[in-house]
């Protein structure tokens, strides 16, 4: 009996909730759309939100505010973490992660990492690539607002040698014949690349072909130069953490961003209804706001980080229920449009995250009954004869720790997929994997993956995912506990 009640609160807060008869003070464009894991969320949220608030003025700057903090979380999450690489230099890791490693959360180690803080304000700049005959990689580019506008990799572009021409907006100049011309939407990229490693051994042939990832200047490359990347050894020490600004610098911080990287056109009705209260290209409500709007926009700048960490739990709970408690980021991640709020979610835990075409992330925090993984009990997950994560490229399964770290173990081995070797199958053509702390007898110890003491959380990678994941009829097998 308790079992189907919690059941059916877990049902009832994945479905969105009837829409309020009230609508908040601010045009409804700045609330840009909504997927279907967040539809109407945010207009509900900004209308419980104004009760707190008197005066017309106040609950309209309120609501202009909170939108604004949810359209300025991406950007804002990008234009803290793009200035920690050196510009226009490609920097790339010559060894996969490990434990100790503390510069990245949640990595996969299946490839090395390769990024670049890439500013086209003085002009293009081309990519060159090398032969990597075959081998999976991905280059990875990302406007100052984290939609993800190009790749160049094995499913976009081939492994074949190439150049590839990034040129910023409004650019009319010459393109060199025989180079792909990229686009970008703002002077700023992110980029983040992923090679493909076979095990330790293979890491030489891998460092070569990252010394062949260069990012040189149009009219030097035209010379006949080009560019040396930066290639790291090993990983740098922790980084500081991102910080994102609070109270009424947050808004600050977003009008600077907004006039170094003017967003697109597309999203004019919502900067209108920002610009109203005090919000956009050089604005400082700091210094600016005073009186009502003041007051309101201090309230917006207090609940905007509230109100994403529901939507991110609402989003989770509609997970659980339609991928056998698995959260299963949907379509959207990476190509945003006007989805504000889903791109602030994504923001929020995955930043960087590739589009679902390229890889689709599966993510669980509890088992099949929504319980949180612990590493005091013993869980099995069963992938049945024909039903392993459809992959055109790789998959993978990883096991982090509750800070979202590896686990180090005496086998050492922090993730299971396709490449592991040694995987024991049953009779029937399947695959379990054992996951606890300790190595489970007999043949499932031949597929154990080791957990930490305390709560964990496991990520699964499935590269190239195939028409059956990106269209929802497959789902990863539940997460089931075993008795004690």
């Amino acid at each position: 009996m308790r079992r189907a009640f919690v059941t059916a609160l877990a049902l009832l807060a994945a479905l969105p909730a009837a829409a309020s008869a009230a609508s908040p003070s601010v045009a409804r464009c700045a609330l840009g759309t909504s997927a279907a894991d967040l539809k109407g969320f945010e207009a509900r949220q900004l209308v419980r939100g104004e009760r707190r608030l008197s005066g017309r003025a106040a609950r309209r700057a309120y609501s202009a505010g909170v939108a604004a903090y949810v359209y300025g979380l991406a950007p804002l999450s990008v234009r803290g973490t793009v200035p920690r690489f050196p510009r226009n230099q490609i920097v790339s890791i010559g060894e996969l992660v490990h434990p100790e490693v503390r510069t990245v959360v949640s990595p996969n180690v299946d490839t090395t990492y390769t990024v670049g803080q890439i500013d086209l304000s003085d002009g293009p700049l081309v990519v060159d690539v090398p032969d990597t005959k075959g081998r999976y990689y991905v280059l990875q580019f990302m406007d100052a607002y984290s939609n993800t506008f190009a790749y160049i990799g094995r499913r976009t572009t081939g492994t074949r040698a190439g150049s590839h021409v990034l040129v910023p907006p409004g650019y009319s100049g010459a393109l060199p014949a025989g180079a792909r011309a990229i686009r970008s939407p703002t002077n700023l990229i992110w980029l983040i690349g992923r090679t493909l490693v076979r095990g330790q051994a293979d890491l030489p042939a891998v460092n070569e072909l990252m010394s062949g990832y260069t990012l040189t200047p149009l009219a030097s490359w035209t010379a006949g130069d080009r560019s040396s990347p930066l290639l790291l050894p090993a990983f740098p020490p922790m980084l500081n953490p991102l910080v994102i600004p609070k109270g009424l610098a947050y808004f600050d911080q977003l009008g600077e961003a907004l006039a170094a990287n003017p967003p697109p056109r597309g999203d004019r009705c919502a900067l209108k209804a920002f610009r109203a209260v005090g919000i956009g290209p050089g604005r400082a409500p700091s210094t600016e706001a005073s009186g009502a709007t003041r007051r309101g926009l201090v309230a917006a700048a207090k609940a905007g980080p509230r109100v994403v960490e529901r939507a991110v739990a609402q989003t989770n709970a509609y997970s659980r229920v339609r991928h056998n408690g698995w959260l299963v980021p949907l379509g959207y991640v990476g190509d945003y449009g006007r989805n504000w709020l889903g791109r602030a979610v994504v923001a929020k835990f995955a930043l960087g995250a590739n589009t679902g075409p390229e890889t689709v992330y599966p993510a669980a925090r509890t088992d099949s009954r929504g319980r949180a993984l612990r590493g005091s009990r013993r869980y099995r997950i069963r992938f049945a004869k024909g039903s392993l994560p459809p992959a055109d490229a790789f998959w993978s399964l990883t096991m982090y720790t509750a800070r979202n770290y590896l686990h180090p173990n005496a086998l050492r081995r922090y993730a299971i997929g396709d490449r592991t070797p040694g995987l024991r199958r049953g009779r029937d053509g399947s695959l379990t994997i054992a996951i606890q702390r300790s190595r489970p007898t007999g043949a499932l110890g031949a597929n154990w993956l080791p957990a930490p003491p305390g709560r964990f959380r496991m990520i699964m990678r499935i590269y190239e995912p195939r028409r059956s994941v990106l269209r929802g009829s497959w789902d990863p097998p539940p997460v089931l506990r075993l008795a004690d």
